[in-house]
């Protein structure tokens, strides 16, 4: 095994023994903090200091550039690998919860904080039920992030949109705000086991909002071409 090889194998085990570590220890602690108040900005305060302390012992760190509006939107990101997500609490300057994937509830320390918190699982077998609970999020005054591509791409470029999070936005009449994601793989990436110190970088756009007319469909075309548009920035 080539020596650059080895050492990002050890950076990738380091940081998810680290990972591991701080979620134990943040875990309770957390859980009490956010039920004492259970909003959306307690989640999210909570979330990012859990995403300083993994990334800062990581050698990892977020560039950011944008500012999402306050009050209920739904965010867009593209979703490179799972640093997207501590990228995401530490790049976007507003409270959120997530849409996750069904799966997620099954996964140690992570089920539970989904679970315990105001994230939405989405089964994407029947996405109905989490797209109306979702909504009820928003009427409550939360913004909502999606993953549209439904999938990582560990940098393979931008996937095609779903249209669930637009056909929410649309009903909702609340904003649609395109992020993009840019260089998760290139330091830490799960697939091929491998991490290094540097920085990734979150791009937040413009707010957008469908034009008479459009579709959800064309709604999540304009807003993927968007977020290309940031990550060629």
């Amino acid at each position: 095994m080539p020596v650059r090889l080895a050492v990002s194998r050890l950076h990738y085990a380091w940081t998810l023994a680290w990972c591991a570590v701080v979620s134990a220890v943040l875990i309770g602690p957390g859980l009490v903090y956010y039920r004492l108040r259970p909003t959306s900005r307690r989640f999210w305060q909570w979330m990012r200091v859990w995403s300083r302390s993994v990334l800062g012992g990581a050698g990892l760190r977020v560039v950011s550039t944008g500012r999402a509006p306050a009050g209920p939107a739904v965010f867009v990101a593209n979703h490179q690998a799972m640093l997207d997500i501590p990228a995401l609490f530490l790049g976007i300057g507003q409270p959120f919860v997530f849409v996750a994937r069904s799966e997620l509830r099954r996964i140690p320390l992570v089920g539970t904080v989904l679970t315990a918190t105001r994230c939405v699982y989405l089964d994407r077998a029947d996405a109905g039920p989490a797209l109306a609970e979702a909504a009820r999020r928003v009427a409550e005054g939360d913004a909502i992030v999606f993953f549209p591509e439904g999938t990582r791409s560990y940098g393979r470029g931008v996937g095609r949109f779903r249209t669930g999070a637009f056909r929410l936005a649309i009903q909702a009449g609340v904003p649609v705000v395109p992020i993009a994601i840019d260089g998760s793989p290139g330091v830490l990436n799960e697939r091929a086991r491998t991490a290094r110190p540097g920085a990734v970088t979150v791009r937040v756009g413009a707010p957008l909002r469908p034009l008479p007319g459009e579709d959800a469909r064309a709604f999540a075309a304009r807003a993927r071409a968007d977020v290309l548009r940031l990550l060629s920035a």
